[in-house]
């Protein structure tokens, strides 16, 4: 005999996001804070937003299959969004089309300083939770037919 489960509805007192793989952004970006630190120290700017916060906005649409510099828009004003990525403010699309496309060659010096930052001390931790003992998988599914 098939027993049918209830179904509760509830509100709750805090808001769900569309967005919650940015937490994980968030933590591997904080990892990257030395070489975001240099940047900022090496390749200045006359004023407007600082080359690491522009840095650290485009992986937040990558991790999202997103690769237009239009989408950041999206998640202007979006506090979750900046909270976990640490930004104070996000860039404008045209602010980060800019600075990506005119500084290429000086922000990718910085990218193997970044990689072994991520390498060494971005070691994720994928043991059980202790309150449930359960063991967090994201898993994405994508069904096709070879018929």
């Amino acid at each position: 005999m098939n027993t049918i489960r209830q179904l509760i509805v509830k509100q709750r007192d805090f808001d769900l996001t569309r967005v919650a793989v940015l937490a994980l952004v968030g933590y591997y970006l904080k990892v990257l804070q030395p070489p975001l630190g240099r940047l900022d120290a090496t390749v200045p700017i006359n004023g407007g937003m600082v080359n690491s916060d522009v840095v650290r906005s485009y992986p937040s649409l990558l991790a999202q299959g997103k690769s237009d510099f239009d989408a950041i828009e999206n998640y202007r004003g979006d506090t979750f969004v900046e909270t976990a990525l640490g930004i104070h403010l996000l860039p404008l699309n045209q602010t980060l089309r800019q600075r990506m496309n005119a500084r290429v060659p000086e922000l990718f010096e910085f990218v193997p300083a970044m990689m072994e930052s991520l390498q060494t001390r971005g070691k994720s931790d994928h043991r059980v939770l202790p309150s449930c003992g359960w063991l967090p998988l994201n898993a994405g599914t994508f069904s096709m037919d070879n018929g």
